[in-house]
């Protein structure tokens, strides 16, 4: 499901000494995971809040490409140097090989015929790969803000050529791109189910959606990590980055005007295809909290009683891809736990655990409980989960 300040494939390791971390960005990235975990932990999720059914946003849309934003963001902080392609290609296959074992956890089924191929995990793990490899072309804020530009260019191009096609020039669940290459490539069943075999919002134009945001934060990372190199201050960094948030909405609102005036195509923002308009709009609003944070957070005077309050977001942080996807993973195991008399796990535990009556809210804290200590404990110990 999505995490996430260097990011690389599921594997623990140890830092081989420390090193001088934008603080900020694990914070951030804490912030985001407890709201992950909160909606993770949720019995009955509202319709206006869950996932929207094709066009539009609603507020479950938002959480995964906001990791994948502060992932593209870390891949630019940890590859600025140099990129370890055998080491990328291994980490690669990890994560997919996960992926396809997390659809089976999450679905309940093992059935080959049935295993979905697509997923969170691969669609992250395609991300990683080509953020990874564009960093072979370009190591620049102005060379990653070309690539964000060119890959929202190249996606919108997609969606608007392809819509020429469609009854009324219109993008629907039955008439898009992604479900004539996913299912053409996997086969009907074995894509996104609650797609119809009609669109896959974790299939191959989505990566190329979430590559858009990705971009976006691995331009946003080069551009902070410029400033530091010159030895600028947070405050003096909050220029250039505004400019760049900046830059980005209007990109999005451009990516969303420009087929439509041009073709009399209409690209809207929407998560389900991964639309340049959402994706930058959503790398933008990323942006201008980490931002924040690393005016707040990343300065020589930021108090120390404030360094200790936000250690327990750093550890999440630390650990995103653990607790982003393992959150998913034991929701669904708690929620395909059903007793006879139709109750789940989760219900059941709520249930035991509610204080004053109140079983979401006291099943929710236990949740975000349970995550942060166990983030804290490995943090403690410098163990970490990497991408």
């Amino acid at each position: 499901m999505s995490g996430p300040a260097q990011q690389s494939a599921p594997t623990a390791q140890r830092p081989a000494g420390p090193q001088r971390r934008v603080t900020s960005l694990d914070v951030v990235r804490g912030l985001m995971l407890c709201v992950s975990v909160a909606v993770n932990s949720l019995l009955l999720t509202p319709a206006w809040f869950d996932h929207a059914e094709w066009a539009g946003v609603n507020g479950l849309d938002l959480v995964f490409p906001v990791f994948v934003a502060l992932t593209g963001c870390g891949l630019g902080f940890a590859m600025h140097r140099r990129t370890d392609v055998r080491s990328l290609a291994r980490r690669v296959l990890v994560l997919v090989a996960v992926g396809l074992l997390y659809n089976a956890l999450v679905s309940g089924s093992w059935e080959w015929a049935t295993w979905r191929f697509t997923g969170v995990l691969q669609l992250y793990a395609g991300v990683v790969v080509v953020i990874a490899l564009a960093h072979l072309l370009t190591r620049t804020a102005r060379g990653w803000f070309l690539i964000t530009v060119l890959l929202a260019a190249a996606h919108t191009a997609v969606l608007a050529a392809y819509a020429t096609t469609c009854p009324g020039e219109e993008l629907t669940r039955e008439c898009n791109p992604s479900g004539a290459v996913d299912v053409a490539l996997f086969t009907a069943p074995h894509v996104y189910w609650q797609g119809a075999a009609g669109h896959d919002p974790e299939g191959l134009l989505a990566i190329l959606g979430a590559c858009v945001s990705a971009a976006a934060g691995a331009c946003l990372g080069h551009l902070l990590l410029t400033a530091r190199a010159r030895g600028d201050s947070p405050r003096q960094a909050a220029g250039p980055a505004l400019v760049l948030v900046a830059a980005l909405a209007a990109v999005a609102w451009l990516s969303g005007t420009v087929p439509d005036l041009a073709a009399g195509v209409d690209v809207p923002a929407m998560k389900r295809l991964w639309t340049a308009p959402f994706a930058l709009a959503v790398a933008a609003g990323t942006g201008l909290a980490l931002l924040g944070g690393h005016v707040l957070l990343d300065s020589a005077r930021t108090p120390t009683a404030l360094r200790r309050a936000i250690w327990p977001l750093e550890a999440l942080g630390r650990n995103s891809l653990l607790v982003y996807f393992g959150s998913h993973v034991l929701m669904a195991l708690l929620v395909h736990d059903v007793d006879g008399a139709g109750r789940t796990l989760a219900q059941r535990i709520a249930a035991a655990v509610a204080v004053g009556g109140h079983e979401q809210v006291s099943f929710t804290v236990l949740m975000l409980a349970a995550w942060t200590a166990l983030a804290a404990v490995l943090h403690h110990r410098r163990i970490y989960l990497r991408p």
